[in-house]
C-alpha cells in the first residue's frame, strides 16, 4: 500500500530560478516496508489550471516520461550521475542534452527500423568521418538525414 500526500503553492520563475515556473509541489510517499520519500515538483501551469488531485494523477502517470526521455538521458548520457551544481550550468547542460535527444528522435524517425537503433548508434553516426554529420547538423537550416 502507498500513501501519498501532495502540498502545492504558487511560485514564479524568478523565485524558483527556473524558467516558466508557476507552481511547485512536494509529494510525500510512504510505501509499506520502504523508507518514506519526498519529491519536489515544478510546473508552468498555475494553481487554477492544475488542482492537487490533477497533479497527483499527472505524477502517477509520469512513468511514461521516466521510461522514455529520462531513460535516454540517464542510460546514454549518464544524466543522473551529473555533478553540476550551479543553476546556469545545470540549465545549459539540460538544454544541450534535450536538444541532442530531439535530434536523436528526428534521426530515428528517418530510419525504417528505428526501434533497433540506440542513442549510441546516433552518436556513432554523428561522429563518423571526423564529426561530418554533426557539423552538418549544426550548420544547416534543416537537420540532415
Amino acid at each position: 500500500m502507498v500513501t501519498r500526500t501532495l502540498v502545492s503553492r504558487a511560485l514564479d520563475a524568478e523565485t524558483a530560478c527556473f524558467p516558466m515556473v508557476a507552481q511547485a509541489a512536494r509529494i510525500h510517499r510512504h510505501r509499506a516496508g520502504q523508507v518514506p520519500e519526498c519529491v519536489a515538483l515544478l510546473t508552468s501551469r498555475p494553481v487554477e489550471q492544475l488542482s492537487a488531485k490533477q497533479w497527483m494523477q499527472a505524477n502517477i502517470n509520469h512513468w511514461g516520461i521516466e521510461t522514455g526521455l529520462h531513460a535516454r538521458l540517464d542510460a546514454s548520457r549518464q544524466d543522473d550521475r551529473c555533478r553540476l551544481r550551479r543553476p546556469k550550468a545545470v540549465l545549459i547542460h539540460g538544454m544541450f542534452n534535450r536538444w541532442a535527444n530531439s535530434m536523436l528522435m528526428h534521426w530515428l524517425s528517418q530510419r525504417p527500423n528505428a526501434r533497433h537503433l540506440t542513442t549510441s548508434d546516433f552518436i556513432s553516426h554523428m561522429s563518423a568521418n571526423h564529426d561530418q554529420h554533426a557539423i552538418r547538423a549544426l550548420t544547416s537550416k534543416h537537420f540532415p538525414s
